[in-house]
């Protein structure tokens, strides 16, 4: 017999992952897989969003004036130094202690944190190395420096700055399972489950869930990169990585 803690998905230790997988049962109701999932992406995606908005238009105007660029690469290297389960681990306390409970606001600091490193960087990099003489072609056309980052700037290093959200997701689907090791839930819960009953059908499980979301997530933004940039965009862009060695 099989006992669970509080939270956990009681499944017995001799059922196969293939009967557990397409089982009804396991998808549907509270607690299910499809619970479990909308649970994780509705965090992750509300994590990469607020990252992308704060981080993109920051960089973008610090990299157009050229500003900055020391202070970047030292909070990049900083920020990589710290471990996100640290920073979770740090922030529960903090949320207790404000009766916010365990979840969502210490994962989602913290993977708001490592969100933005990569867009932050990405973006950064994506508008400095627009050739200058895009850049000063506008400007002799009258451009104004709004102008410029918007329609050069911003427009030439589109790619470069999905590429960066794009990691910065895949990283996020990655590493929200360290949540349900805090006291939260989402598609994590089937890997502290399975340790937790000794179960090697959830761990399993949940390991594939994740990996498959993360795989997901990184196709869907391609696909977004096809639909929202311009031809003549992705055009150069290819261009511009075969001239490169």
């Amino acid at each position: 017999m099989v006992v669970a803690r509080p939270g956990q998905t009681a499944v017995p230790r001799d059922i196969g992952f293939f009967e557990w997988f397409f089982d009804a049962d396991t998808w549907t109701g509270n607690g299910g897989i499809i619970e479990s999932l909308i649970d994780t992406v509705v965090l992750c995606a509300a994590a990469t969003a607020v990252a992308a908005l704060i981080a993109v238009p920051i960089a973008a105007v610090l990299a157009h004036y050229r500003k900055a660029q020391v202070a970047s690469t030292w909070l990049v290297s900083l920020s990589r130094a710290v471990p996100t389960f640290a920073i979770a681990a740090l922030l529960v306390p903090w949320s207790l202690r404000r009766g916010w409970g365990f979840e969502p606001w210490p994962i989602f600091i913290a993977l708001f944190l490592l969100a933005v490193v990569p867009i932050y960087l990405n973006t950064y990099v994506a508008i400095r190395q627009v050739p200058e003489g895009s850049v000063d072609a506008a400007r002799a056309l009258g451009y104004g420096e709004s102008s410029v980052l918007g329609r050069i700037e911003f427009a030439m290093g589109a790619s470069l700055i999905l590429a960066g959200i794009r990691v910065a997701a895949i990283q996020v689907v990655a590493t929200e399972p360290i949540r349900a090791f805090l006291g939260g839930d989402g598609l994590g819960r089937y890997v502290r489950d399975g340790f937790g009953q000794n179960n090697t059908t959830l761990v399993v499980g949940g390991i594939i869930l994740i990996g498959g979301l993360a795989a997901i997530t990184g196709l869907l933004f391609v696909l977004l990169e096809r639909l929202v940039l311009p031809t003549g965009v992705r055009r150069l862009v290819r261009q511009q990585g075969e001239r490169q060695p």
